[in-house]
């Protein structure tokens, strides 16, 4: 990382560094002459809503401090005359004009610049802690300040809207949740969809939410719930008001959730680990350690097309958790083991089958400590299934009609009455879903779970095929 200065309406590259910022034992603080002139500039250099939303609180704690002191922020004219064009952000049209939407209405913000002369003490210039590296990135910046701890008590984001700006959210809220109580949920692009079970834990159905999704709602998990609106087409400080009012707000770790912590609950799918400064005071945090580790660094279906997806392996462990630890699975088309690092946590035994060593070797050095996986090496259509105690079946291997039921007929003769045969791309390829609704059909099989994520969605990495159902299928035998 390279630490910058910025002097003179200019950004300059000073060093290379591990770490931004500066060890709480160095002693470094703001230049008491910089406070002494009392004109303060409060700036970030990363230019996401959340980004500029979790500092929101400094004006005010500035001027607390340094009473009849003089607070500025960056223009989105002046953002862009230091950063030059953004032309990589696919959710904003000018993510610049961030610091306006945070700061918009301020009573703390005396105005906001085009320009400067001197220094400008931006979020490089922060005090860390490593004996403690889970501080909000605010009070990093306000320690550089020369604040302590009791003057940033209550540093959670604020925000601040005008009459015109209550009345369109109030209008909307009324006319979409019927003066009920409400929630709001987000999922966005950075959701990876494994942690629904999750969110489904808190979110209370018999109420409206207003949602922003990445995806149509409908190819999510939460298409039943009661719904308000979608906010998408909302303007995002309508949005942020409306998201105050919630009595709850729930989804993936994002600056629009958190910047409301004051106002509302927030529940947030953690992402990162450690989550370093990116939170908040009072954020609740969720996450499901152990799931978490077990798909840490595997591949979804969108980067690959040799394995499940990352939503398809969350629910799997979902299911299967508590169900299988004594039991004992064969996994038909192994491939590169990504299916099978999960499979070794959640079995007894795994037999990972594959027609080529080389995968067998790949795999080997994913599941490095998994003393409970057998590797075979078998052509399954011109050899004999002869394998002993197999209590599921997991196939992921050709797709075509004949060897889907092929491969179905061998799992039946190896399985036990409420034995499990699940299938991949059961939703992808209509070969697969033939063949299986054939045997639910007959009588042989019933499906007691889908999994993965929902139809409509699309696998860029697979011909550009479109679900028409669910990705997965977890059937019992009859």
């Amino acid at each position: 990382m390279i630490f910058w200065r910025i002097l003179d309406n200019k950004v300059y590259g000073v060093d290379e560094t591990d770490r931004l910022g500066f060890a709480v034992d160095e002693g470094l603080r703001i230049p008491d002459e910089y406070l002494n002139d009392k004109n303060f500039i409060v700036m970030r250099s990363c230019h996401g809503l959340g980004d500029w939303g979790i500092i929101s609180a400094m004006p005010r704690l500035l001027k607390e401090k340094y009473p009849s002191c003089k607070v500025s922020v960056p223009s989105s004219k002046l953002l862009q005359n230091l950063f030059g064009e953004a032309n990589d952000w696919q959710s904003w049209s000018n993510p610049y004009q961030h610091s306006e939407n945070v700061f918009k209405n301020n009573p703390y913000v005396d105005n906001f610049i085009d320009s400067f002369e001197g220094d400008i003490y931006h979020d490089h210039y922060r005090i860390y802690d490593l004996n403690n590296p889970n501080v909000p990135m605010i009070k990093q910046m306000l320690k550089f300040w020369q604040f302590e701890e009791d003057e940033m008590k209550d540093c959670m984001p604020e925000l601040y809207w005008s009459d015109e700006e209550k009345k369109l959210g109030d209008d909307i809220i009324n006319q979409f949740a019927a003066n009920l109580e409400f929630a709001c949920i987000l999922i966005s692009d950075r959701y990876d969809y494994t942690m629904d079970k999750e969110m489904r834990q808190v979110v209370d159905e018999g109420i409206p939410h207003f949602y922003w999704t990445e995806r149509p709602i409908e190819q999510t998990s939460f298409s039943d719930i009661y719904r308000g609106m979608d906010l998408r087409h909302v303007p995002i400080r309508i949005q942020l008001y409306i998201k105050s009012q919630a009595k709850y707000n729930i989804g993936n770790q994002a600056g629009t959730s958190q910047m409301v912590v004051r106002y509302s609950p927030v529940h947030t799918i953690q992402r990162q680990f450690p989550i370093a400064h990116n939170f908040v005071d009072n954020e609740n945090l969720i996450s499901n350690e152990e799931k978490r580790l077990l798909l840490k660094g595997l591949p979804d279906k969108t980067e690959s097309k040799t394995t499940t997806s990352l939503k398809f392996k969350g629910d799997f462990y979902d299911y299967f958790k508590g169900k299988s630890e004594n039991l004992s699975i064969l996994e038909i088309g192994s491939s590169l083991g990504h299916s099978t690092k999960m499979l070794s946590s959640l079995f007894k035994k795994v037999i990972a089958v594959d027609n080529l060593q080389e995968r067998h070797q790949e795999s080997k050095k994913l599941n490095p400590n998994d003393d409970n996986v057998e590797y075979v090496v078998m052509d399954v259509y011109s050899q004999t299934w002869n394998f002993k105690d197999i209590d599921a079946v997991f196939i992921d291997c050709v797709h075509d009609y004949s060897h889907v039921k092929s491969d179905i007929d061998n799992a039946l003769r190896l399985l036990k009455s409420d034995g499990y045969i699940i299938y991949d791309d059961y939703g992808l390829f209509p070969e697969i879903k033939k063949a299986v609704d054939e045997y639910v059909d007959n009588g042989k099989l019933k499906i007691v779970k889908k999994i993965g994520h929902h139809k409509g969605a699309y696998y860029p990495t697979t011909q550009n095929k479109v679900l028409k159902d669910r990705e997965g299928v977890i059937c019992q035998v009859v």
